[in-house]
């Protein structure tokens, strides 16, 4: 009896560490997607950019901005490269990603648009949630919801500088 606890214990950890090692391997392959939107953006490339985005992704963006699908994120794109962010750069980092599923993952970020040569801010402007799906061994953004960060004004909700304030404090 002894002996075969031994061995299912053993064979769970095998499966736990292959479960592990698969993750991070995962995590690499997300990690890529968030670099050629990255690039794409320094490089004012809206067909790159929206490459990594399933053809009917969704893109949302905290003014109201709404495309849907690979074509229209790439059209749109095009226009927010030449006539808004020209010269920019997309100073965006992974905080978390989290596997919903072998297939889906959270992936939830930080960042600022900044003009090339500038450094990034203390505080992100913007909070992104991507949601990525594995599509025929590529895993694909299927919606990005881009969240502010930054509340310099009082809101009917509070001030949610100082809410910030206080959840940092009581993380210290």
């Amino acid at each position: 009896m002894k002996k075969i606890i031994i061995v299912i214990s053993f064979l769970i950890g095998l499966n736990s560490s292959a479960q592990n090692l698969n993750e991070i391997e995962e995590s690499k392959q997300i990690e890529n997607v968030i670099k050629t939107l990255v690039e794409a953006w320094s490089n004012g490339d809206a067909e790159r950019f929206a490459s990594p985005f399933s053809e009917d992704a969704d893109f949302t963006v905290w003014f109201g901005l709404k495309l849907s699908g690979q074509k229209e994120i790439a059209f749109g794109h095009n226009i927010i490269f030449k006539e808004f962010y020209a010269n920019t750069v997309w100073d965006l980092k992974i905080d978390k990603i989290r596997f919903v599923c072998q297939e889906v993952a959270l992936v939830h970020c930080s960042g600022a648009i900044l003009k090339k040569g500038m450094d990034r801010p203390h505080e992100p402007d913007a909070v992104p949630l991507l949601i990525l799906n594995k599509i025929d061994d590529d895993w694909k953004i299927i919606a990005l919801q881009n969240t502010p960060f930054a509340v310099n004004e009082f809101r009917a909700n509070g001030d949610l500088k100082r809410m910030k304030r206080i959840i940092s404090e009581y993380k210290d």
